[in-house]
């Protein structure tokens, strides 16, 4: 506030913050819209300047299976993946992953694979890779004989095969000459042998 003299013309000008608040406008004392705003004082005059928090888009994106959720809230991805925070906002990030995949690393606004908390100074992206899991089918041959596995590995005696979640791997057999196929053990039982990869077996 400043006291002057009947008649006095005021020039007025807005600046807001830089990279952090926008001039909205002027209201009273006859001003209006973003410029200058003068003013012929011939009475007691209020005039406001009205300045808004900068806000910036925090866009996110997944690979793979698994969520990843934001606080303050408003990100939750897949589905929700984009939200608008205003300047100075610390906003954090969780991950879960879907059964049968593992959380690999963060990318864009955030690295490495534990925490990811990003300052909205600017608009920013975050990204989450996660990777279907893989397990080891070891398949033990005791006697003379021969197991196939569809996909993947054949086996004389010992070996293992390594298969992404969820793969069904069958198995068949075959007796070397003057061998007899006697049983399936292990994940196995009975005459057909069809493993589901959901773990090391």
């Amino acid at each position: 506030s400043e006291t002057l003299n009947h008649g006095t013309p005021v020039t007025l000008t807005a600046t807001p913050t830089v990279g952090t608040s926008s001039f909205t406008g002027w209201s009273g004392g006859g001003c209006t819209g973003t410029g200058m705003c003068v003013v012929n004082l011939t009475a007691a005059t209020t005039v406001n300047a009205v300045f808004t928090i900068n806000s910036y888009p925090l866009t996110s994106s997944v690979t793979g299976m698994g969520t990843i959720t934001s606080s303050p809230a408003g990100v939750t991805c897949p589905g929700d993946c984009s939200q608008n925070y205003t300047h100075g906002t610390v906003v954090s990030f969780t991950q879960v992953a879907t059964p049968g995949w593992t959380f690999q690393n963060w990318g864009g606004a955030c690295s490495g694979n534990t925490t990811c908390s990003v300052t909205m100074d600017q608009a920013r992206n975050v990204t989450a890779t996660f990777t279907l899991n893989s397990y080891d089918l070891t398949v033990d041959v005791t006697g003379m004989g021969t197991v196939t596995a569809s996909p993947q590995i054949s086996c004389g005696t010992n070996c293992t095969g390594t298969y992404t979640h969820n793969t069904v791997v069958s198995l068949s057999q075959m007796a070397t000459t003057g061998w007899t196929f006697q049983s399936w053990g292990g994940a196995c039982s009975g005459a057909t042998c069809d493993v589901e990869m959901d773990a090391s077996k």
